[in-house]
């Protein structure tokens, strides 16, 4: 089976393999909310019953955190549930993707029989979209959506809200619905003053994830924000009951109130992001770009990505091979943030493989 995705650590611990440091996958390094795991220890008697099948208190929480109406909110088995039950509802059939981009948005779009046309994030703009040209493909093109991730996976830029207000005026105006996967943005510095929530557009349906920020992708918990009634409706017909569980609906509950545990996360990710881009820019072999994300992508100069990742595994070192994202190639890797010193190590054996000469780095 191809892998599509970063960690995949089981892997390489089927090979023998222990004490992966694993930096193919963009988890929070903090781990699990202690807080929930306490509280998942006295709740084991809830086992006994069925999850409310329409989520109410957990649509109440995360309709509070993102201040919209509980309505608005349907809940899924992780955000892919959500993304392919959208796909199954509304059924496209002409879809604009901003690439490169997430593997599963094309596996939830030709499972559904969509046509897909690619809009390039060209490297030459910072990977950032030209608005006028990705205006006039819609406006000259005629799509039945436009599907984006905001901030982007795997070049972690951020499309600011002033052009994606001229986006959503375009689709508008040529009936095109759009999607987009705000997974992590709750990285981005002040992103409540950055998400598309903020727009309340009824034409926009917004994907998100307790994944990535609270470390839980082992329990897979989504959610999708949207103000069109009818298309909410309509999912929540489709949806198979019950694919959250009790614990996955309890960690809802409990982490979006966990203030210690996001201020935390919101200290070291904006720390860890600009120390992981000044370092790498040391380096005479890598052009790192700029993220607003718990990642970054990194071009490489004296090797090709395949051997990079090899040699990293080498000294247990697991880092996400960038070739299979579409427009890019064997020049480019993705690299997790994590902690000062797990940075410090990876920066270390980097250095062995990348550069002429070693470079020192203190705390």
């Amino acid at each position: 089976m191809k892998d599509l995705h970063g960690g995949n650590i089981y892997k390489f611990q089927r090979e023998g393999k222990d004490n992966i440091l694993d930096y193919s996958s963009n988890i929070n390094p903090l781990g699990v909310p202690q807080k929930f795991i306490d509280i998942a220890k006295e709740n084991f008697d809830k086992l006994v019953n069925y999850p409310d099948p329409y989520y109410i208190e957990l649509r109440k929480k995360i309709a509070e955190f993102n201040s919209i109406n509980m309505d608005n909110i349907i809940v899924g088995n992780g955000a892919t549930e959500i993304l392919f039950l959208y796909m199954r509802t509304l059924k496209p059939k002409k879809v604009l993707l901003l690439v490169p981009c997430f593997a599963e948005y094309e596996r939830a779009l030709k499972s559904v029989s969509a046509k897909i046309e690619y809009f390039e994030l060209k490297e030459s703009d910072n990977f950032y979209p030209n608005i006028e040209n990705l205006k006039r493909e819609i406006e000259n093109n005629g799509y039945d959506l436009l599907l984006f991730c905001n901030p982007n996976n795997p070049t972690g830029q951020l499309i600011n809200l002033k052009d994606i207000e001229k986006i959503i005026k375009v689709c508008e105006n040529k009936n095109t619905k759009v999607f987009i996967d705000e997974a992590f943005i709750e990285f981005v510095e002040n992103w409540k003053e950055k998400t598309v929530s903020l727009l309340k557009n009824k034409n926009v349906f917004i994907m998100r994830a307790f994944t990535k920020f609270f470390g839980i992708p082992g329990l897979r918990l989504g959610y999708g924000i949207a103000l069109n009634e009818n298309i909410l409706k309509r999912m929540w017909g489709e949806k198979e009951p019950w694919t959250v569980n009790t614990f996955a609906n309890l960690a809802g509950l409990t982490m979006l109130d966990d203030k210690d545990y996001i201020e935390k996360t919101e200290k070291w990710i904006l720390e860890e992001k600009k120390f992981i881009y000044k370092e790498l820019s040391k380096f005479q072999y890598i052009k790192p770009y700029e993220t607003e994300c718990n990642f970054i992508l990194i071009k490489l100069f004296n090797i090709s990505s395949s051997s990079l990742r090899d040699k990293m595994v080498e000294k247990n070192i697991l880092i996400r091979d960038a070739a299979n994202f579409k427009f890019l190639n064997e020049t480019f890797v993705r690299l997790a943030i994590k902690d000062r010193n797990s940075n410090l190590k990876m920066l270390k054996i980097l250095a062995e493989f990348v550069e002429d000469k070693k470079i020192e780095w203190r705390r």
